[in-house]
C-alpha cells in the first residue's frame, strides 16, 4: 500500500534555539569594554514563501523533517572596547592639552558565514569542456561559507576654546581590509575570485558565453562587505 499525506506549501516558520553570554567591565573613567558571544541553530520547514513550491518543480522529494534557514548563522562574538581620556587628566599631566581629551572606540566582530546549498559537480560539458554543478537539494543549506571578521575604529579629539568646543574625528572601518563573503560561490563557500569553478548558470570569465543574452561576469564588487573606509570630521560643539 502507498501512505498519502498533506503539506501545506506555506508552511513557513523556524525555531531558533542557542546561549548568549555577555561580560562588562570597568577601570574608573578610563575604559570600559564589553565582550559577547552567542551560538545558535535556526530551523525550520523552509526559508522563503515559495521554496517548497521551487523543490516540488524541481523535483525534490517531500521532506517533513526542518532544514537549516537561510539566516542561520551559528557563532556571534564581539568585543567593544572604549577608551576615553578626560580633560586635564592627572594621568596624563605631562602631555595635558595633547595627549588628554580624547576618545578611542575600538570594535572588534566576528560571525559564521552564511549558510548555502553545496553544488556537487556531474559533468563536463561535451562542447565546452566545462565542468557543470548542479544543486545537491538534499543538503539544503548544510554548508556554511567563509566566516566574517572586521574591526572598526573611532577616533576623537577635542579642543575646547571658551564655550565652543571644535571635535576632530577619524572613523576607520574594517581596519585589517579583510575580505568578508557576501554573495556566495556555491561551489566553494567563498566569493568569486578570478580562476574559480563556477555554477552552469553564472558567466564563467573561463568559458565565457557567446550568445545572447549575456549575463555580467560574476564580479559584482557587492560579493564582499565593504573594504577598509576612512571617514574624516570636522564638528563644533557649544
Amino acid at each position: 500500500t502507498r501512505g498519502l499525506y498533506t503539506i501545506y506549501i506555506n508552511q513557513d516558520y523556524a525555531r531558533i534555539r542557542g546561549i548568549e553570554l555577555e561580560y562588562k567591565t570597568r577601570i574608573g573613567k578610563i575604559f570600559r569594554a564589553t565582550l559577547s558571544g552567542s551560538y545558535s541553530i535556526a530551523t525550520g520547514k523552509s526559508s522563503a514563501a515559495n521554496e517548497n513550491v521551487y523543490n516540488i518543480q524541481q523535483g525534490v522529494e517531500e521532506n517533513l523533517k526542518e532544514n537549516y534557514v537561510v539566516w542561520d548563522r551559528p557563532w556571534q562574538a564581539s568585543a567593544n572596547l572604549n577608551f576615553n581620556v578626560p580633560k586635564n587628566d592627572p594621568l596624563f599631566a605631562f602631555g595635558r592639552g595633547i595627549l588628554d581629551d580624547y576618545n578611542i572606540y575600538l570594535r572588534l566582530f566576528f560571525q559564521s558565514g552564511k549558510r548555502y546549498t553545496p553544488q556537487k559537480f556531474y559533468r563536463y560539458n561535451p562542447t565546452t569542456g566545462r565542468p557543470e554543478y548542479q544543486s545537491d537539494r538534499t543538503k539544503l543549506y548544510r554548508e556554511i561559507g567563509s566566516n566574517w571578521f572586521y574591526t572598526d575604529l573611532n577616533f576623537e579629539k577635542y579642543l575646547s576654546f571658551d564655550f565652543i568646543k571644535l571635535v576632530l574625528s577619524l572613523e576607520i572601518q574594517n581596519v585589517f581590509n579583510n575580505k568578508n563573503s557576501q554573495i556566495i560561490n556555491p561551489i566553494t563557500g567563498t566569493a568569486y575570485e578570478y580562476g574559480q569553478v563556477t555554477p552552469t548558470d553564472w558567466n564563467d570569465p573561463l568559458y565565457p558565453d557567446l550568445t545572447a543574452p549575456l549575463d555580467p561576469f560574476p564580479y559584482n564588487p557587492a560579493r564582499y562587505l565593504n573594504p577598509r573606509t576612512f571617514k574624516l570630521g570636522l564638528s563644533l560643539r557649544f
